[in-house]
């Protein structure tokens, strides 16, 4: 379906006051054409409209169309700065193209996220300490007589579990052979 057709089922859905139709149909075009501000403004002022700060600040947010609290708002949801780039749906690392506002900030954000911290990640350059490898203790074989005392534990369960296996296996053919004999 071309852009201007599904455009104007977006008015006729607002019309009909159906924002959760209108909004889908917005985000299906803007995963066709990610960089297209229009699409974003669009969808920036559905959400405004609906009362919904933090999605207008997503979508609004590489617009010129995009107020400070929308913004202060999405960032209040997504405090992560390398979450708030994933959900700006851009294709690329560095997407170009996207007008003389949205490109910069666009790279401040690319910038926080990259100086972010990643949970188990240690970064030095981010004021770490580094780690440092610890030897392993070595292995010292005891002299006392509690050392040979488990080694004779481990013979005698050894022990009594092949014995353990052979009464099985006794008492099994036994069975076997008196059924066999019952058995005409």
């Amino acid at each position: 379906m071309a852009k201007p057709e599904v455009l104007s089922r977006v008015d006729a859905d607002l019309e009909r006051g159906d924002i959760r139709l209108a909004t889908q149909r917005l985000a299906g075009l803007l995963a066709a054409d990610p960089q297209d501000l229009e699409l974003r403004s669009r969808l920036a002022d559905v959400y405004r409209g609906a009362g919904n700060a933090a999605e207008a600040g997503r979508w609004g947010f590489l617009t010129e169309g995009a107020e400070p609290h929308e913004i202060e708002a999405f960032a209040r949801k997504h405090r992560l700065a390398r979450d708030r780039l994933r959900l700006l749906l851009l294709r690329g690392e560095n997407p170009r193209g996207l007008g003389p506002l949205a490109e910069p900030r666009y790279a401040d954000l690319a910038a926080l996220a990259a100086a972010e911290v990643r949970p188990g990640v240690l970064r030095p350059e981010a004021g770490f300490p580094a780690v440092e490898q610890a030897a392993p203790a070595p292995v010292v074989p005891s002299s006392s007589r509690s050392g040979r005392l488990d080694a004779d534990v481990l013979n005698v369960l050894m022990l009594f579990g092949f014995v353990a296996v052979a009464i099985g296996i006794f008492i099994y053919e036994v069975i076997v052979a008196i059924y066999h004999a019952v058995t005409p």
